[in-house]
């Protein structure tokens, strides 16, 4: 199975934002050649401070590459602990090619880079043209990358769903065969909700010009990539948890069964086979409880994603 350990996982973040940093630098001198001194400190304040660009395409770049690489662990552990038989009747093959078309993640990304055009076009960066093209190139690719990000986190999503028809025949709770997931999980949802909240509130109280015919009322568009996270990042940090809990009780339903037969040709009283299951299923439905209690500590991600919708908006 692919795996990345958390420091190589921080590893392509901070590439994410040296790429970020390459691109602002090579435009600075890029601009200070064609155009001179002041536009290119202009960029520069622009990319660095007044937009906060550095940071969000650097988190856009950073996650994507992380979601990429990560991509296989959701198929490769759902894979390993179900067979392609107790599969096959479920819509997990439909969501899986879905999640791995690269048709259609670039599909959906060019069409929201050509949605970040329109937007920023006629919002209007304060800078020169040359300065105002490369700021536009940044934001369509925050775009594109925040939709790869999105898309890959709505169909894996999906294929988890699809495992709540699966029959269940042995013990998964076991050896947790199925948590790797949860890695992916928290990983690329708060790095994507870390992006989205910077990218929304770094361009909606940035100082556009918002000189185009249409003038403010381009403004809300901004929160669009919010609108869109919301409901994705809100969904996937929670429905997992869900899924794992009706999978990992049937598992222990299943073991409880394998129990009882194994226990016929036990020399013990009914009274201490009673006692045997009962403490099982006590256990095992405790330490389940305990995992998922765990969720409530997401919380936080949750209030952020709100928050990250509402503060822009409440703030004037």
């Amino acid at each position: 199975m692919q795996r990345l350990s958390p420091f190589r996982m921080m590893n392509f973040l901070f590439a994410g934002l040296g790429v970020s940093l390459v691109y602002g630098v090579l435009a600075f001198f890029l601009i200070w050649y064609l155009q001179g001194r002041s536009a290119a400190q202009l960029f520069f304040a622009a990319y660095t401070t007044s937009f906060k660009t550095i940071v969000s395409l650097g988190l856009a770049i950073g996650t994507a590459f992380i979601v990429y690489l990560c991509q296989k662990v959701i198929p490769n552990t759902i894979e390993q602990a179900f067979t392609e038989d107790e599969l096959k009747d479920t819509d997990y093959a439909y969501y899986k090619r879905r999640f791995g078309s690269q048709f259609l993640s670039l599909e959906f990304s060019a069409e929201m880079s050509v949605v970040a055009f329109m937007i920023f076009s006629y919002c209007q960066f304060p800078l020169m043209r040359l300065g105002e093209a490369v700021m536009i190139i940044a934001a369509c690719a925050e775009y594109a990358f925040g939709v790869y990000i999105g898309r890959k986190l709505g169909y894996a999503g999906m294929m988890l769903h699809s495992l709540l028809s699966v029959p269940i025949t042995r013990n998964l709770f076991k050896n947790r065969e199925l948590d790797a997931i949860n890695t992916y999980v928290h990983v690329a949802s708060t790095l994507t909700v870390i992006f989205a909240f910077i990218h929304t509130t770094g361009y909606f109280n940035g100082p556009f010009k918002y000189g185009s015919i249409l003038g403010y009322s381009i403004r809300p568009f901004l929160l669009i990539p919010a609108i869109i996270a919301t409901p994705v990042l809100l969904i996937f940090n929670f429905y997992p948890r869900a899924v794992l809990r009706k999978v990992y009780g049937q598992s222990i339903d299943v073991e409880l069964k394998n129990l009882r037969e194994e226990l016929r040709n036990e020399g013990l009283s009914p009274l201490e086979k009673r006692s045997y299951l009962i403490e099982f299923d006590k256990m095992s439905r405790d330490e389940l409880r305990y995992s998922l209690q765990l969720a409530l500590t997401d919380l936080p991600i949750g209030i952020t994603i709100l928050y990250m919708l509402l503060q822009p908006l409440l703030k004037r």
